[in-house]
């Protein structure tokens, strides 16, 4: 909601985790819509790729893109956000970056090329929806955008919840853990 992306709109998600591959996966459902995400590791390519998706490695991604959504959590991947915009593109920054400075180009091309970076946050509900949308009306029908096979592909794993404590660095250090499923 918070990136503005529609019908037709050219749009990379930068950083391939399961956060940019869910955004990937929904952008690729608005009509005509172009969808590339962009990720170092060419694994996740047959991911995107089975929810709709192009794929391309960070050397290679698609510029000038209508709606970039920023997803790696890293500062190499908001540069590589700003740079695929387009002219009076807008930038989703959906990563949380906890305490740490993000140093950004904020010079050069920036402001000729009028871009707009936009906060996204899914706790509250953007201003232009809360007259209409509840927290409970979204929650049901993102519960219900995720009844979808493909999605599957997404768990990378899974453990008994008595295995955790041995099992959890080697998940957490693991570049394919996508959703690692718990099983108690």
């Amino acid at each position: 909601w918070d990136s503005g992306a529609g019908a037709g709109d050219r749009i990379a998600v930068v950083g391939g985790g399961l956060v940019g591959l869910l955004v990937g996966y929904l952008a690729a459902r608005l009509p005509g819509a172009e969808v590339t995400v962009v990720d170092p590791l060419p694994d996740r390519r047959p991911v995107a790729e089975g929810l709709g998706c192009g794929f391309a490695a960070p050397d290679d991604a698609p510029s000038d893109r209508d709606v970039v959504i920023h997803t790696s959590a890293t500062q190499a991947g908001l540069v590589l956000a700003l740079s695929l915009a387009g002219a009076q593109a807008t930038i989703a920054e959906a990563s949380w970056h906890g305490s740490a400075d993000v140093a950004l180009p904020l010079g050069a091309a920036f402001h000729s090329r009028r871009l707009r970076i936009v906060s996204t946050q899914v706790g509250g509900i953007p201003p232009d929806r809360a007259p209409r949308w509840t927290y409970r009306r979204r929650l049901t029908k993102a519960l219900d955008l995720l009844c979808d096979a493909r999605l599957d592909a997404l768990i990378s794993g899974q453990t008994a919840f008595a295995d955790l404590p041995d099992a959890y660095p080697g998940i957490l250090a693991d570049p394919a853990t996508l959703c690692h499923r718990i099983i108690y």
